[in-house]
């Protein structure tokens, strides 16, 4: 019942023990049907056919009340269910009158139809109620049919101990719903703080992420740059970051966070061809990974974009800005420390997945080794695509080069969005 909303709560609990009673009294039915049918053959001499057929008009009225589960339906199979439960009870005291137990019980078992079934509505006391007006149909029914061939009156004990059982599930079913109530706002009021504090844990990492992205980037460029004014190209990339972290619009996933005015927004900084603004050119207009790789090309770094280079379009706004981001990240990473001039960046894909590659035959390094403060592969790269729900593989020894291998997932379905859309609905 948790995670039901409140209002709800109540008749999914009453429907669920109407199914439930029904169920039980096809059982019951079945069971009749089944005891006459082991008599008729056990005894030859008892005629059990009459019986089976007074059970026809309870089943089939069983199934029209089950479809409609109406007041009227339900009056309606009160009513030919106690006619034909006059009917057994007369075949059942004639036939086997002498097994008093036997008659007790398949009495019980016509009266058992009657009690689980006669209800309509799905509010406790409605179903309490009808259940006892259809035991009382029953019982009278069973009666009369065993006054009308001169019987006994058998207790019917089952019966009795079916309609307590109706009324005690019901009851205490109404009582834990009841306490449910009380509890869900505290559940939903838990989920929804939960849910908010795993999306600010998000929101500051990637905030880290993009802030690793820009300003460390950009430092080492102006650390690295020669003396003199500062490269206009490098100022610029500068100024757009600057606009871009000081707005929200990094928040969104897929948004345009280049400067209004700016050219590009992104790219690699000066003649040092170092990369300091990834995130700026993984989310500027167009195709982000292509911005990402023109970027890099602009700075005179020889990029090579390989594959199926559509695929990129098919993943959400926040997955296809994280995995561009990632790749950005990859490229400064090469140009930094590699000591290559050139990398290349391959996509392919699969019916699940879209998979980029950024390679590099540069000088390699051992990634255990590496300083627990350096966060551009951990943190920008490897977290960042983990996000999303992706992951990363990383293949690297020194001389021997670099690959970097990040799998994202494509939506499952047309109505998947991120979870920064729905978030942004919802408030």
């Amino acid at each position: 019942m948790l995670g039901i909303p409140t209002h709800l709560a109540p008749r999914v609990n009453a429907w669920s023990l109407i199914r439930s009673f029904h169920a039980a009294a096809v059982a019951s039915l079945a069971v009749s049907a089944g005891l006459l049918v082991v008599y008729g053959l056990a005894m030859p001499s008892v005629h059990v056919v009459p019986g089976l057929l007074a059970l026809v008009p309870t089943a089939v009225m069983m199934g029209v009340h089950a479809r409609f589960g109406t007041w009227r339906s339900a009056a309606a199979f009160l009513l030919v269910g106690g006619v034909s439960a006059v009917w057994f009870a007369a075949v059942v005291e004639s036939q086997l009158g002498d097994a008093d137990y036997v008659v007790s019980y398949l009495v019980s078992l016509a009266i058992i139809p009657l009690v689980l079934v006669g209800g309509a509505g799905a509010r406790p006391g409605r179903v309490i109620a009808w259940s006892v007006v259809g035991f009382a149909v029953g019982r009278v029914a069973t009666v009369i049919g065993a006054e009308l061939v001169g019987g006994r009156v058998e207790p019917a004990v089952l019966a009795w101990l079916t309609m307590v059982l109706v009324i005690g599930i019901v009851g205490f079913g109404t009582r834990v719903t009841a306490r449910l109530q009380r509890i869900q706002p505290e559940f939903l009021r838990s989920a929804r703080e939960e849910h908010v504090a795993a999306y600010r844990q998000r929101m500051e990492l990637e905030a880290a992420a993009i802030l690793h992205d820009t300003v460390l980037n950009h430092l080492n460029a102006i650390a690295v740059a020669p003396s003199g004014p500062m490269d206009d190209h490098l100022a610029r990339a500068v100024d757009a970051d600057v606009s871009m972290l000081v707005s929200r619009e990094w928040l969104v996933p897929g948004a345009d966070t280049s400067p209004r005015g700016s050219s590009t927004g992104a790219g690699f900084a000066g003649a040092d061809r170092s990369i300091p603004d990834g995130p700026a050119a993984a989310s500027c207009g167009g195709d982000a990974l292509t911005a990402v790789v023109e970027a890099a090309r602009s700075a005179e770094f020889d990029v090579d974009l390989t594959g199926n280079t559509s695929a990129i379009a098919r993943l959400d706004p926040e997955t296809g800005t994280a995995l561009a981001r990632a790749v950005a990240q990859c490229l400064a990473n090469v140009q930094k420390h590699a000591e290559t001039d050139c990398a290349e960046v391959s996509v392919f894909d699969d019916e699940s997945t879209c998979t980029v590659m950024v390679v590099d035959d540069g000088r390699g390094f051992e990634e255990s080794a590496t300083a627990a403060d350096r966060l551009g592969l951990k943190n920008s790269v490897r977290q960042r695509v983990e996000r999303v729900g992706g992951s990363v593989q990383v293949w690297s020894s020194p001389g021997t080069g670099t690959s970097v291998m990040m799998t994202v997932p494509f939506p499952t379905t047309p109505a998947d969005v991120p979870e920064v859309g729905r978030l942004e609905r919802a408030s």
